[in-house]
């Protein structure tokens, strides 16, 4: 398990920074970065490997929480998260955002609870055709 979450960790920080200095580089073509702010890039990159690489695989693979506390969990983790991120690679940006903190907690708490509900629907029926198989 513990090899399985630092291997996420690794993906998805890396894939995030990349991600993250590929947009950078779209939208700051003609200006200089200070290197203060490639840390903060750096950052934003361990922060959502965490969330996504950690944080998500062990509360739905290994965690024994029930489901509401899972949805709970990582909606107020990518909630916090991205607030944190934002604010990391623009405190003016964040500034605009941050009086909209609930609503989009509560579209987060929507969008798991969906995701979820979907996701274990789809597990099922994949689970059931899986023991279908093997009764022929």
């Amino acid at each position: 398990m513990i090899r399985e979450l630092k291997n996420n960790f690794m993906q998805a920080a890396l894939g995030s920074t990349l991600w993250i200095t590929a947009l950078t580089s779209l939208f700051y073509r003609q200006q200089m970065i200070p290197l203060s702010f490639v840390w903060k890039l750096f950052s934003i990159g361990g922060l959502l490997g965490f969330i996504f690489g950690v944080s998500y695989p062990y509360l739905w693979n290994y965690s024994t929480f029930q489901a509401r506390t899972n949805i709970l969990i990582s909606s107020v983790l990518n909630t916090l998260g991205g607030f944190l991120a934002l604010y990391l690679f623009s405190s003016y940006l964040f500034s605009i955002v941050r009086p909209y903190f609930f609503p989009i907690l509560g579209l987060t708490l929507i969008g798991h609870t969906l995701g979820f509900y979907f996701y274990s629907r789809y597990q099922q029926q994949r689970l059931a055709k899986e023991l279908n198989q093997i009764k022929k």
